[in-house]
Order: structure tokens, then C-alpha cells, then sequence
């Protein structure tokens, strides 16, 4: 907050209502006083607080839905922006906005805040909501109310919102607001702020995730000035109540002894800080291993371990699942238990503390090695070669070939992040981000619009499929005063469809034949009609179609435009499920698998006979 002129504000105030009032108007940051107000200008006031104390919580980026209920607070917003003390950033589409600022707070780690009017503005928020509350990201949603008394009465845009999002935020917190300021006013408006804050921090009551500050305001004038006079906060810029992490009791540690053979799955949110750095583990794209030796998530399938030890939560490959479910293995899951319990029907032990003990043995890390490299060699092998139809694992394989360090990498949900889990390894240091909390198609490419705005100096490089980009094209929609993320590379692989049932159940040549007409196509592959090039085109996005093995050399090019830059790459789908029959097979035929065919999908080769596939 400029201080110099919410200061000046102070002394134009006091100078007009010295005539009505002999106490001070404004409280001192210590004690609330009176604060006369005329009820045109309490909406600007009540705003004024609510932000201030907002940017002084940690809040350094908002987004902003236009509406008028919420004027009040956009006036407040660019006035703050102008000056240069927050970042603003506009968006029509509240969905989009809100996974806007999702994309932005995975990539900084700082939440940002979304800002909407009444009504169905808020409904719209919920999708991100959800994702944020499975991916345990502090997002900060601001909903301005009508006033309490018109509830129920029919006015127009008013709705029951702050039970729109209740199962899936921490805490709704109701700002107390009346047609009139009161005494305690300020300090019973930034305390509300700071507990809410406090909740989505995880700093009081458990894991942190999304918040709702819902604020009822009189109406959605603008203000009588452009610096609106309103009561101080704290001095030196603190919040008005400082909230500091729980302190938790004293906690047993579980001891896990590595002479049994052991491995590690890290899943989304995973923090490998205090497991060894000499044990391998089967990590998803968006955990980062550090210097440990990551292995190709299908090992899981050829190796017998004694003892798992689950980090994140997991949820990219189905094979994980059925080796936690083994009456052999014991299932160690990592986590303070304020949170869901991943696999909690398959678990042995939740611990807060693990403590490892001994070596892993020489043995066992040679027979993970010995897995990994034949699985990793069996993938190059069938990628390369040269024959056969290119399919979106051929894109992913590109992408992280080409990728330089210090870019941020934003996997797409369904094939995308799992093609790249197969195919390859994330190079170091490399970010990796994926919206894994529901592993949704939607918002991936507003939440890749906002990492690319939140980091600025990184290239953004987000690899999407074809539905995944037409469900959320609309997130390249900017205004034209708006900042565009000229560091942004949209990688689309189009195989005309959703890929990934093509490896699923429903992709079985069985669901394929006369008996079942269209119906493949119709409810599981959804090929869309719709021109990329001119869909690009209408947002002034710059669009390239290029084959798959022309796409590293493309995406060196498109890191010298100055705009954000689609690069289309047509890939087969029909055949992706081919390529997948083709690597079990070659793998299976030196690996016994050791989980039964009961637990793996099944399709058949060209001769007929049984062969095992999927994720």
C-alpha cells in the first residue's frame, strides 16, 4: 500500500468531518475509533480495507472479473495496479479467471486472488475450486454480495453463494459488513481477512487450499474519489493479525528399515526432503526427484518389494494402485492425516515422520536398474521407428527433447502427462506443473496462461491435447489493455479425439466392430470440428501446424515470437493403442510380469492372442 497517499486521504477526511465529529475519524492501528461515513461511500471504504488487507496477508496478484456489485473493489484494484503495488490482470470468463490464478500460484507458490461479482459469477468459479482443493492450492476467492436482507427476495442476481462452493473450499468467511461503518469496522474486517488467509495458508487448521472472502456491499457505486479514504492497518505494512504455523505435538517416527527391498512412488505434491537420496522411486512428471534415481513407472509391474512407501498422492497410473493392493507388500503412506488418505483401503501405516534405517541393499537396486533400463531401451526402440503412423507419445518425446533449462513445462491431463511418463524423463531443471487435484481437461490452458504471466522470464512450454485445447481455448482471450504472455508456447497434440480411451476398456477392438456402429466414436474418441488456425487467428494467437518430427526444430523458432504461439501437430490415434500393445509385448517377453493378466487390460494381436496393456 502507498502510504503517502492513503495518508493524504487520512488528512482530506479528517479535515472535512471535523465539523461533525470530535474524535479522531480514522482508528489508529492499535484502537478502532468512529469512522462517519456516508452510506454512498461505505461500498469504497469496506473495498479499500478488504484489499489493503489482502496485499499486506501476501496477496500480489489479482484477478479481476468485470461486474458492478464488485466495482467497488475494481476501482480499488487498478487504482493499486497503476501505482504499481500489485499485478492486475482482467479476464470476461470467471472459469477461466479462476484457473487463471490457480496457474499463477502453482507457478510462484504465492496465492492469488480472483475477484467476481454476485450470482451465477460465482458458480462459475468451481471447477478450479475443485482442483485447487484436491492440489491443496491456496487460491483466494473474493465474491462480492448483495446485501443480506435481499436475500430471498428475488433481486436480481442474488443467490445462495456462499453455499455454492462450500464442499470444496477450507473456510467461507462472510465479511460483517452494514449500511453503515462502525467503530470496530476496520479491525473486525482485516481480522476476518487474516483468518481466512490464515485457513487457506494451512497455517490454522490443517492443509492449505482455496478460500471464499465473500463480501456483502450496499451497492456497487464507484468511489466519490479516485484515492479513497479509509482506516489504517497495522504499521511497517503488517497484517492485523499475524497467524503462524501450527505446532504440532510430538510425533513417533516409523522406522522403515531398507534391507527389505523397497521403493518409493511420489505423486503429485510429493516431498521426497527426508527419504534418501539413494533410494529409487517411480515419480510423476510434476514431482522433482532431486538427484534420485527415477524409475519408469511400469517397473511397478516386474518387481516384487517388500515394503512401499507413497509420498503425493498418485494417481496417473493404475498399476500403483494394484501393487498397494497386494497382501505381500506393506503400504507406508506419507502424510499428517489432515488430509484424504490416498489408497486408504490398501494401506498398512500413515505416518507424519518416516525414519529410514539401514542401506538398500546391492542387490535391489541393481534388480530396479536392471528393470528400468530395459523398459526405457524397449520405449526408444519401438519410438524410433520410422515406419509407423506418429501418435502423441511421439509429441511428448519432442517436447522433452526440446526443452532448455529454466522453462516450466505444463502437462495437460488424460494422455499428455502420462505420455510423457512413458516416454522419456524431465531433463533438470525443469518446473513441472499439471493440474492433478481432479485431473480435469478443463482450464489447462488459462492455468498455463497464468504460469506464463506469474513467470515472465521462463519460457512456458504447455503440451495439451486436441479437446483439452478446444474446452479451454477461450482462456487466450485477453482485453486489449491487458497483458499477453509473449513467453507462452501451446504445443496441441491433435489426434482427432480423446486419445486416452483408446488404451482404456472402452478401446478394446471389440467395441470397434458393426454390432456397435459409431458408438466408439461418438461418446469416447468426440472428434471436433474445429479450425485451430482460425480459432488462434480470432485471438490474435500465432498458430503453426507442424509434423512431429519437425516439432523440436519449431519450438526453438516460436521462442522468438513476440506473442503467445500454438504449434498443431497432427498425430494418429487409432493406432496408439498399437504402439502400447507393442512395447508390453516386447517387454513382457523378457520381463515376467508379476502381476497377473487379471490386472491389466487385455487386447489381442493381429494373430488373436491375449496381449497386456494400458496405463
Amino acid at each position: 500500500m502507498n502510504s503517502q497517499v492513503n495518508s493524504q486521504a487520512t488528512a482530506q477526511l479528517k479535515s472535512r468531518l471535523n465539523s461533525h465529529s470530535a474524535q479522531p475519524p480514522f482508528p489508529s492501528a492499535s484502537q478502532p475509533e468512529p469512522l462517519p461515513a456516508a452510506p454512498g461511500s461505505v461500498p469504497s471504504v469496506i473495498s479499500a480495507i478488504v484489499v489493503d488487507e489482502l496485499v499486506r496477508g501476501g496477496v500480489e496478484t489479482f484477478v479481476y472479473c468485470p461486474g458492478s456489485r464488485n466495482g467497488p473493489l475494481g476501482f480499488e484494484l487498478t487504482r493499486l495496479a497503476d501505482a504499481g503495488d500489485i499485478r492486475l490482470h482482467v479476464r470476461l470468463d470467471e472459469r477461466s479467471a479462476a484457473f487463471l490464478a490457480l496457474g499463477m500460484t502453482k507457478a510462484t507458490g504465492v496465492p492469488a486472488a480472483v475477484v467476481t461479482t454476485s450470482g451465477t459469477a460465482v458458480a462459475n468459479l468451481l471447477p478450479a475450486v475443485t482442483e485447487a482443493n484436491y492440489s491443496r492450492i491456496p487460491i483466494v476467492l473474493v465474491t462480492a454480495n448483495r446485501p443480506l436482507a435481499v436475500l430471498g427476495t428475488g433481486a436480481s442476481q442474488t443467490v445462495e453463494q456462499t453455499q455454492l462452493l462450500i464442499s470444496q473450499v477450507r473456510h467461507v468467511q462472510h465479511v460483517q459488513v452494514g449500511a453503515e461503518l462502525t467503530p470496530d469496522t476496520n479491525g473486525v474486517v482485516r481480522s476476518q481477512i487474516c483468518h481466512a488467509l490464515g485457513i487457506g495458508a494451512g497455517r490454522l487448521l490443517g492443509r492449505p487450499g482455496p478460500v471464499q472472502i465473500d463480501v456483502p456491499l450496499p451497492s456497487g457505486l464507484p468511489p466519490e474519489q479516485r484515492n479513497v479514504p479509509f482506516p489504517a492497518g497495522r504499521t511497517e505494512g503488517r497484517p492485523w493479525i499475524r497467524t503462524t504455523s501450527r505446532s504440532h505435538g510430538p510425533v513417533t517416527p516409523c522406522q522403515i528399515d531398507l534391507r527389505r527391498p523397497t521403493v518409493v512412488v511420489a505423486g503429485d505434491g510429493a516431498d521426497l526432503t527426508a527419504v534418501p537420496e539413494t533410494i529409487a522411486c517411480v515419480a510423476e512428471p510434476t514431482v522433482d526427484t532431486g538427484e534420485r534415481t527415477s524409475l519408469h513407472p511400469w517397473v511397478l509391474d516386474h518387481i516384487r518389494p517388500e515394503q512401499v512407501v507413497v509420498c503425493g498422492r498418485p494417481t496417473l497410473h493404475r498399476n500403483v494402485g494394484r501393487l498397494l493392493a497386494r497382501s505381500d507388500v506393506t503400504a507406508v503412506v506419507v502424510g499428517d492425516g489432515d488430509d484424504w488418505i490416498y489408497a486408504a483401503p490398501h494401506i498398512d501405516v500413515l505416518t507424519a515422520q518416516p525414519e529410514f534405517t539401514s542401506e538398500v541393499t546391492a542387490s535391489w537396486a541393481e534388480e530396479l536398474a536392471r528393470v528400468d533400463r530395459a523398459l526405457r531401451r524397449t520405449w526408444s526402440d519401438v519410438l524410433r521407428d520410422g515406419d509407423r503412423p506418429r501418435t502423441g507419445l511421439d509429441v511428448a518425446r519432442a517436447v522433452l527433447d526440446a526443452l532448455e533449462p529454466g522453462d516450466l513445462l505444463w502437462l495437460g491431463a488424460s494422455n499428455p502427462v502420462r505420455d510423457v511418463s512413458l516416454t522419456g524423463s524431465v531433463p533438470a531443471g525443469i518446473q513441472v506443473l499439471s493440474n492433478r487435484g481432479v485431473a480435469g481437461i478443463d482450464g489447462n490452458v488459462s492455468g498455463a496462461v497464468g504460469a506464463a504471466l506469474a513467470a515472465p522470464d521462463r519460457t512456458v512450454v504447455a503440451l495439451v491435447g486436441d479437446l483439452t485445447f478446444a474446452y479451454d481455448a477461450s482462456g487466450l482471450q485477453a482485453g486489449v489493455l491487458e497483458e499477453v504472455p509473449d513467453n507462452l508456447i501451446v504445443v496441441v497434440s491433435n489426434d482427432a479425439g480423446g486419445g486416452i480411451f483408446e488404451v482404456l476398456e472402452q478401446g478394446h477392438p471389440t467395441y470397434k466392430k458393426d454390432s456397435y456402429a459409431d458408438t466408439f466414436e461418438r461418446i469416447y474418441g468426440t472428434p471436433q470440428n474445429v479450425d485451430f488456425e482460425a480459432l488462434c487467428h480470432a485471438y490474435s494467437v500465432s498458430h503453426r501446424t507442424v509434423d512431429a518430427d519437425e516439432l523440436g526444430t519449431a519450438l526453438s523458432a516460436a521462442r522468438h515470437m513476440d506473442r503467445p504461439c500454438v504449434l498443431e501437430v497432427p498425430v494418429a490415434r487409432t493406432t496408439l493403442r498399437d504402439v502400447h500393445v507393442a512395447v508390453r509385448r516386447r517387454v513382457d517377453a523378457m520381463l515376467a510380469p508379476t502381476f497377473p493378466p487379471a490386472g491389466r487390460l487385455v487386447t489381442a494381436d493381429a494373430a488373436g492372442a491375449p496381449v497386456l496393456v494400458g496405463q
